[in-house]
């Protein structure tokens, strides 16, 4: 026997459900236009060439979590 589809027992958890897709939507949207700048910024032929060492000095993060986020190798 198929289970029934999900509907929310309230008006508060529907609006609770959407907000978390909302914000789930925002921060990709954020996490895309971050990564683009990070790597425009670290690109070593572009216009910015600001070393990748202080770029993680300043976002808090070690130099393979830049790397990482840029989709370049650390070697």
């Amino acid at each position: 026997m198929p289970k029934s589809r999900y509907t929310p027992p309230s008006a508060e958890v529907e609006a609770l459900i959407a907000r978390t897709v909302d914000l789930a939507k925002r921060r990709q949207a954020i996490e895309d236009e971050y990564k683009g700048l990070l790597a425009k910024l670290v690109d070593p032929t572009g216009e910015y060439q600001v070393p990748v060492a202080y770029m993680a000095d300043q976002l808090g993060v070690e130099r393979k979590t830049v790397y990482r986020h840029t989709g370049r190798s650390m070697t």
